[in-house]
């Protein structure tokens, strides 16, 4: 096999709504969280509230249409999440090595990992799992205020803002770092071009992914 041998990992369509999303969410995390703690005056407050349901608009659409035009990729993805074998509940015991990576701390290797390890299976549940929360509270909220009564306003509103609150600590702290470390996955996301990584990178990194889904294509067998 070449050295230079390359795998697809992220795919246009996945490429196109994750990169969508990181744009929606940031600017929904500014103009939220901006008004849910009175970072702003009245005036910018009402500009923001008007941006962020126009970025909600855009968001669930996003999230709708990959799941209707691509159901195959969006059944692949939470598949995959929704694996955990000894190896994935393995990596928690060390956090994949990423302790020793950076500051000597425990115990170095990781258990051989799937597509993605467990730490990103977590962040991706969490993501799936705030998308609903956040879609469910954030338009019963803009459509049915008047009807859901003072009670489920308020839990909805504080629902909405503390969910969204934790996952985006979540993604800055952990998801955010970690994918620029890994770099030839953090390239393949926002790459011109195909998302592929280098074929020994995922072997180091996600050995039960290439064992088990990669097909290696010789030069006679491409069109």
């Amino acid at each position: 096999m070449k050295e230079d041998a390359v795998v697809l990992r992220h795919p246009a369509s996945s490429r196109i709504v994750h990169i969508l999303h990181m744009i929606c969410w940031t600017a929904l995390g500014i103009t939220g969280f901006a008004v849910r703690f009175n970072l702003v005056n009245q005036a910018v407050k009402a500009a923001f509230m008007h941006w962020h349901i126009y970025f909600a608009i855009v968001l669930t659409f996003t999230t709708i249409g990959y799941l209707v035009i691509t159901p195959d990729r969006a059944f692949m993805f939470l598949k995959e999440i929704l694996h955990w074998d000894r190896d994935t509940i393995a990596w928690w015991k060390n956090l994949g090595g990423y302790p020793y990576k950076f500051f000597k701390i425990g115990k170095p290797g990781c258990p051989p990992q799937t597509k993605y390890n467990a730490g990103q299976k977590l962040f991706g549940l969490s993501v799936v799992a705030s998308l609903l929360i956040l879609g469910v509270t954030g338009w019963s909220l803009y459509f049915i205020r008047q009807a859901l009564g003072k009670y489920w306003v308020r839990l909805f509103f504080e629902a909405h803002v503390w969910v969204s609150l934790l996952v985006t600590l979540f993604m800055i702290t952990c998801h955010v770092p970690l994918v620029i470390y890994n770099r030839p996955d953090f390239v393949a996301m926002f790459r011109p071009g195909a998302g592929v990584v280098p074929l020994e990178w995922a072997k180091e990194h996600n050995p039960k992914w290439v064992e088990r889904e990669v097909v290696e294509i010789k030069e006679s067998e491409k069109i």
